[in-house]
């Protein structure tokens, strides 16, 4: 027989909160061409950020597959940042390769650090050009590593706490006489 485990309040808001991930990833992106982000585009912004850091404090008590996860997803996310921050920075062309960064970072907050640096950096700050591109890639990468550390450190703390993939070590709750 299977496990029938019921899904909490927040594994719903978890579902949740990826569903409006992807969808302001696609908004973020389509407007940031732009950069014609509308009122709707803010407020789904930040209700996407108040969640992420929800998300954070949640998974603060995960369990270490789930904390794994989280940290290879960061990595992978500063990795493009990296490379988006390479090519802005050297300004190479490579389609292929632009393409493909594109579609990954749908996945990844990428788009919704755009919008967000843009608005920081941009309009609140007055860079402009290439001085403004470079730091705001240069931002995006250090969100995408402190997050990558802090998660890093969360598996750590997991793993020397005693706890498996499938919850804490107890030395007696196996045995049967």
């Amino acid at each position: 027989m299977g496990d029938n485990k019921r899904w909490s309040a927040a594994g719903f808001a978890a579902v949740g909160w990826v569903a409006l991930h992807l969808y302001t990833s696609v908004l973020a992106f389509m407007q940031g061409l732009y950069q014609t982000y509308t009122n709707l585009t803010w407020v789904l912004l930040a209700v996407w950020f108040l969640g992420l850091v929800a998300l954070d404090v949640w998974l603060a008590g995960g369990r270490p597959g789930l904390l794994r996860f989280a940290k290879w997803y960061w990595a992978f996310s500063a990795a493009l940042a990296a490379g988006g921050l390479l090519v802005a920075t050297l300004r190479l062309s490579l389609n292929w390769a632009e393409i493909l960064g594109m579609i990954c970072a749908l996945l990844t907050p990428l788009y919704q650090l755009v919008a967000f640096s843009w608005l920081l950096f941009d309009e609140l700050a007055g860079l402009r050009g290439s001085v403004q591109f470079g730091v705001s890639w240069s931002a995006m990468l250090l969100f995408c590593l402190i997050h990558f550390i802090y998660f890093a450190w969360l598996h750590r703390r997991a793993k020397t706490r005693g706890e498996t993939a499938h919850g804490p070590l107890d030395p007696g709750a196996g045995t049967v006489e």
